[in-house]
């Protein structure tokens, strides 16, 4: 299957872009490989053409039946370059739209021109060209041909120049702005049913006083007992333990396990009583 062009004599491609894409690459061919390439890409012997990021690549064939792979190649948007072209696209909303019905505002490029940038080739010098046959070191009549026929698919398809140039039509789109979000931990409205914040009849506040409602500090106490400054929420010390007596213990328990002697002197330290000896256990 062969690509037939529209065009069948005079020069090939209407729209300004189209035009502009087929002088460039016409300075990159050279008279002799334009007349050729043209009579070719007219004879229906591109065979087909696939346009991807940076380059256009497509069969032809040859007048002696042989299928040479040919390629054309611009580069994609550097990506300074490719923010500037963004910002210039995304200030006139009406661009993808235009572009995908098949225009491509001349006031667009006139634009990008401040920056020195553009969908279209600068000059010959941002073209290169690859082919498999042997005429080197070209552009030889296949290039040529595959020249012709993507200038008539710009022409119909201006967002071509974008997938050469490494964008798609979506992001000539500008985002949408982030919504902000609401904060979740808001204050729920009071409810005048909740018996917690509801005010009685007469105006007064509906808050328990330390005699209407016993807080959750409150439970398990004996009445009347109430919290002390500074002990919400803390649990309560025990009592101190009274401090060992010495002369309350019987010397006889002690003379079991250090002595007899012993156990009446300690007896005597702590109680000021002679030591006296002890008399065993009944």
């Amino acid at each position: 299957m062969s690509i037939e062009l529209v065009s069948r004599r005079g020069p090939i491609g209407r729209a300004w872009h189209a035009v502009a894409l087929r002088d460039g690459a016409e300075n990159l061919l050279g008279a002799a490989r334009v007349g050729r390439g043209k009579a070719d890409a007219r004879a229906g012997r591109v065979q087909w053409l696939d346009v991807a990021r940076g380059v256009a690549r497509g069969d032809v064939l040859d007048a002696d039946g042989e299928l040479y792979q040919a390629r054309l190649e611009l580069p994609a948007l550097r990506d300074g370059d490719r923010q500037v072209f963004l910002q210039v696209a995304r200030a006139r909303p009406e661009l993808p739209a235009r572009m995908a019905g098949g225009s491509y505002p001349q006031e667009v490029e006139a634009e990008l021109a401040r920056s020195e940038i553009s969908l279209l080739p600068r000059s010959a010098a941002e073209l290169t060209h690859d082919c498999s046959c042997l005429d080197w070191p070209g552009p030889c009549r296949h290039v040529a041909a595959l020249l012709y026929v993507l200038v008539e698919a710009v022409d119909e398809r201006p967002v071509l120049l974008l997938t050469l140039r490494g964008l798609d039509l979506e992001d000539l789109v500008a985002p949408a702005p982030l919504r902000t979000r609401e904060p979740t931990g808001a204050a729920a409205p009071l409810d005048p049913t909740d018996e917690t914040g509801a005010s009685d009849e007469d105006g007064s506040s509906g808050d328990a006083g330390p005699s209407d409602k016993a807080g959750p500090s409150d439970k398990g106490r004996p009445p009347g007992e109430m919290d002390t400054p500074g002990a919400i929420g803390e649990a309560a010390e025990p009592a101190p333990r009274a401090p060992f007596d010495p002369a309350r213990t019987d010397p006889r328990h002690l003379a079991e396990v250090l002595g007899e002697e012993v156990a009446a002197v300690i007896h005597s330290f702590y109680t000021g009583i002679d030591p006296a000896p002890s008399r065993p256990l009944e």
